[in-house]
């Protein structure tokens, strides 16, 4: 079902074209291949109010909290608005601000290359809150940490804010996002444009309620001698997908993007990658890890394309699976389009169970089998962990992480 839109007043005219565009082509079916494992006509079925203004009890998951230092920038999202009390104001270094105020950045945003894709469409149409942040270059010392995040929410309403960052040459900075919104469904876009010699730390951690869906879309820009670093966890929503399109488009640009994804009950996840090698001499690198128990099921699709003139691209990509229930099911579709002749890229994917003989071994020391079998997920799923080089991102990381494999050992250790 769409979105009801009867309390809608479409704030600019040219909103209205993009709601309208989706409104006339539905949530997409499996018929689209982009969409062909996770089709959202067939798993949202209920339908939402479009979210006006704040709303719902912010009851942020316990969580280590980011450094509270003086570099520290703070937006809290509630219901998909921006709540102004909570949020920490920027300064001379980080400069917040509304995008519809900005007619360069809000025209960079409208013509991209996302123009049919459904909830592109639906949040630019439907959005509340459109923040625009700038970041000034910075000493390494000083590097601001951005710290997003989107809680509280309405159940039977939908969230869609927008977040641009614009990242000034040769500037650090440090973004960390926290999904725990309680909206029916939330759509949130972020975009990352890093300018020239500029570096950058970004997690995402995605541990909203099993009964919400959760629909993230990510655009990152890069120019020459940019270095994105990007780490992705999802382990909330009963259908969540995240997905990111990241624009290599100067020479010497680097990126590394790695990704979790946990999975139980009935959850369907989704993480879709789009990397798209513009320009010579820039590399990517992509780390996907999946566990999956009782009959969830985990979606990666990772397209890397290298343009005509892209030679000296080095892109690899790698994800595998492991499944804890003989009902679980993964789904993966590495794609390679490449148009250039000196280039260097791979992608590999691998679906596994946990080895018994491993499990058996540490049972047999005396460690509890709940223990062991933990001890084997944390073991598949560590290098991905290695690419987050902010210690204070990884600890955020690191405990949804072990909250969810000791409790998913503990279920699984007493239904043996």
């Amino acid at each position: 079902m769409l979105p009801n839109i009867h309390n809608y007043d479409v704030k600019n005219i040219w909103q209205k074209t993009y709601l309208d565009s989706f409104l006339a082509q539905g949530w997409p079916s499996s018929k689209n291949e982009d969409w062909k494992f996770t089709s959202l006509s067939q798993l949202l079925t209920d339908s939402f109010d479009i979210a006006l203004e704040l709303g719902g009890d912010i009851a942020e998951k316990q969580a280590p909290k980011l450094p509270g230092n003086k570099h520290k920038y703070s937006l809290i999202f509630r219901n998909g608005v921006l709540d102004s009390e909570l949020s920490h104001a920027g300064d001379e270094n980080v400069r917040f601000s509304n995008l519809l105020d900005d007619d360069h950045a809000l025209s960079l945003l409208k013509n991209n290359l996302l123009e049919n894709h459904p909830i592109f469409n639906l949040t630019l149409g439907a959005m509340q809150s459109a923040v625009l942040i700038d970041v000034s270059e910075t000493q390494v010392e000083q590097t601001p940490l951005i710290d997003l995040s989107f809680v509280g929410g309405i159940r039977k309403q939908s969230a869609h804010p927008v977040v641009v960052i614009r990242v000034a040459e040769k500037a650090q900075v440090k973004i960390s996002e926290f999904h725990a919104s309680a909206n029916g469904l939330s759509a949130p876009i972020i975009v990352v444009n890093l300018a020239k010699g500029t570096v950058c730390d970004h997690i995402r951690c995605q541990v909203a309620d099993l009964d919400t869906s959760q629909l993230g879309l990510s655009l990152v820009n890069q120019d020459a001698e940019s270095d994105y670093n990007n780490f992705s966890f999802s382990s909330g929503g009963d259908v969540s997908r995240a997905e990111m399109h990241l624009n290599l488009n100067g020479e010497n640009a680097q990126c590394k993007l790695s990704a979790i994804y946990l999975g139980r009950e009935n959850q369907h996840l989704d993480i879709t990658t789009r990397l798209y090698h513009n320009v010579a001499n820039c590399t990517s690198d992509q780390i996907i890890r999946g566990v999956l128990d009782d009959r969830a099921r985990g979606v990666f699709q990772g397209k890397i394309r290298v343009a005509q003139d892209a030679q000296k691209t080095d892109g690899q990509q790698m994800t595998r699976a492991l499944l804890l229930s003989r009902e679980t099911e993964a789904d993966t579709k590495p794609e390679l389009e490449i148009f250039a002749d000196d280039v260097v890229c791979s992608h590999g994917a691998t679906v596994g169970e946990i080895d018994e003989n491993q499990l058996f071994y540490l049972v047999s020391r005396g460690i509890p089998t709940a223990q062991a079998r933990a001890m084997l997920i944390e073991a598949f799923l560590i290098d991905t962990l290695t690419h987050i080089r902010a210690p204070e991102l990884s600890e955020q990381v690191q405990f949804h992480i072990q909250d969810w494999v000791l409790k998913s050992a503990l279920l699984s250790a007493n239904n043996v």
